[in-house]
Parts: C-alpha cells; structure tokens; sequence
C-alpha cells in the first residue's frame, strides 16, 4: 500500500505540474496577444495623428470618402489607384499636374482615409461610387482619368457610364480584364497559394500587430531600386495598407463580376488614350513565376498592353525604360507629360497625336 500511495503522490504531483505549465503557457500567450492587440491600437491612431488627409471626407450616402484636389483649371484629372493603395501613391504627380490644371485623388472605400466599404467590391460598384463622390464633392467635367494596375479597369467602367464627361484617359500599368486567361497567369502557382494563406493569416494577424513587429508594414511600399523622392511618402503609404479595414476590401476586390467586363468596357472611338507600360527588362514578376515562366509573363503582359492601346483610334503606348509596376513611382515625368497632351487637347491648345508605333522612353 505504501508504493502505491507513492505512486498516487507523484502522480498528483505531475499533473499539478502540468496544470501550472499550460496555465502560465495560456497566460503568456494571452499577455502577448493582449499587448500586440494594444501596440497595433497605439501605432494606429498615432499614424492617424502623424498623417491627417490632406483632402476632405465627402459623404457620398452613407459612406465618407476622401478626396484631395487640387490646382485650377479644366478638364480635371482624376487619379485612381492600384488595388492595394491609397491616394498616397500619387504624391509625385499630383502637384506637378496640379500646376497646370485642377487634379484629384481619391481613396476607394475601404482605402486611406475613406471608410469601410457598404457594397461588394465590383469594378462596377467601384465606378458607381466615384460618380457620387465626384457628384458630392462638386468636381465638374470634363475629366481625364488616369488609372493604375486595377484603377484602369474601374476608368473603363466609368467611361462606358459617362463617355461624354471623359476628354481621355491614361492607363498606368494597367492590368487586362483577361489578364487570368493567358498562360502563365491562368495556371495556379506556388506562390498563389503561398499568397492566399498569407492574406488569410494577415486577417487575424493584423489586430494582433503582427505584421509591424514582423516589419512587413514598413516594407510595404519600398520598392527595388526606388527613387530617393519615394522614401519621404513610403512609410505614410504603408501606415494606410497596415490596418485590417485595408486587408479585408483588398480581398473583397473583385474586378469582373459576370466575366463580360472586356466586352462592355470598350472600343472608345477615337477618345485620346495613352498607355503607359513597364520595362520588361527588369522583370517585374520575379518572386511570382519560376524562371522558365518569367519570360512568358513577360511577353504575354506586353501584348496585352498592346491590345489596351487598341480600346481607342487615337492612342499611344510607351514603354517606360527601367521603371517597374509603379511607373508614377519610378517615371511621374512620364504620366505628368501624357496627361498635359491630352489636357492640352482638350483645350484646344494642341491636337493629341496618335502613334502606331510603341515608343521606348
């Protein structure tokens, strides 16, 4: 009987420790949740206090947007952002235009220093909501619109609506309707799937702080071989993506929503159009395709960029010679010049000339 009330003993004793063990595993792992929680809080309204809009919010029925403009003069050019950035990402256009007629930037719901969206994040109820605001804020046509990446998509919609408030438009590396149905972007890769389950494990890490202990926020918006002009705006444009409300719109994003986006967003007539591309010399999918599919992602979004010109009878393409995605980034003089031309034709001041030929700048 003695070894057995010894063996109950030390029994007792190891599950008492086990116990404490996963308490006090419970309690550090709720003290740090707790104070990532508290971190993320701080950071954010400090960010809000550091970066107030520089525009103001407009009421569009329920849902603030933000809108910033600026300069005098008409046609008024609208500037519309990739799908995962705020109006921030036009700081080095934005005043150069501004000097020489009346420009925009906005941020989409959900984005910058607008609220959480209230309606599905469609290309089409996108465009719905930028009339409204444009209709609230009292900002008249005519209107140039230049778009980034997905914004190109929501300026096709909007055309489509008000063809006749529309002088021209500039797309700035803007992405295809079709884009997905061409190898290799039609084909699931690896780092799609990588990507997926970051999104998803950023939707609970985000309240946690996770990604800004981690650093991911601060790297955000710091682009290979970046201008030195960028480096003052990065850390802005990044406090504007590291929020949860961010993260939920981006994945809410959906650019065609009945797969009938190509067919009723275009031909323009002879609406002068500018097509601003990427350097494929600097590979700009390395890091999202294997080696053996660089080159073909390569080719195929320079024909598809190609096809782009084809939305219009007076258009041009540049190729932007060693820029990236971001080509108001790395080349602002390039969309600064495409947008005076067509502000300029507008005006009557110089006729916008049409080029067959892509021209390399």
């Amino acid at each position: 009987m003695t070894g057995y009330a010894t063996t109950s003993a030390a029994i007792s004793r190891s599950r008492l420790l086990l116990w404490r063990v996963c308490k006090w595993l419970v309690l550090s792992v709720a003290l740090i949740v707790a104070a990532g929680a508290v971190f993320q809080l701080s950071m954010s309204q400090w960010e809000r206090y550091r970066y107030p809009p520089p525009g103001k919010l407009v009421d569009i029925g329920g849902l603030p947007l933000h809108i910033n403009c600026t300069g005098a003069g008409s046609p008024t050019v609208i500037l519309e952002a990739g799908p995962t950035e705020s109006s921030v990402i036009w700081q080095l256009v934005q005043p150069q235009i501004g000097s020489f007629t009346r420009v925009c930037s906005y941020d989409r719901a959900g984005f910058g220093w607008s609220d959480a969206p209230n309606a599905p994040r469609t290309a089409s109820n996108i465009a719905n909501e930028l009339d409204r605001l444009l209709n609230r804020a009292a900002v008249p046509g005519p209107y140039v619109l230049v778009g980034h990446d997905f914004g190109g998509l929501i300026n096709r919609v909007f055309i489509v609506r008000h063809r006749q408030q529309v002088a021209g438009m500039v797309l700035v590396d803007s992405v295809h309707p079709d884009v997905h149905h061409f190898p290799p972007f039609d084909a699931p890769t690896d780092h799609s799937t990588l990507a997926n389950v970051y999104y998803h494990l950023m939707l609970w890490s985000v309240p946690l702080g996770v990604p800004r202990i981690l650093g991911w926020c601060r790297d955000s918006f710091m682009f290979t071989n970046q201008p030195r002009e960028w480096d003052r705006f990065a850390p802005e444009a990044a406090a504007q993506y590291c929020r949860l409300q961010a993260w939920r719109t981006e994945m809410a994003q959906g650019t065609d929503e009945d797969g009938s986006l190509p067919a009723k967003t275009g031909p323009f007539d002879d609406m002068p159009l500018v097509v601003l591309s990427h350097d494929p010399q600097v590979n700009d999918f390395r890091g999202y395709f294997s080696p053996a599919d660089l080159v073909k992602a390569e080719s195929t979004w320079s024909d598809l960029q190609q096809e782009l010109r084809g939305l219009s009878g007076r258009s041009q393409r540049i190729v932007a010679k060693g820029s990236y995605h971001w080509i108001q980034i790395y080349r602002p003089e390039l969309v600064v010049t495409a947008v005076h031309e067509i502000v300029d034709d507008s005006r009557g001041i110089a006729p916008f000339q049409a080029d067959p030929e892509t021209e390399y700048k």
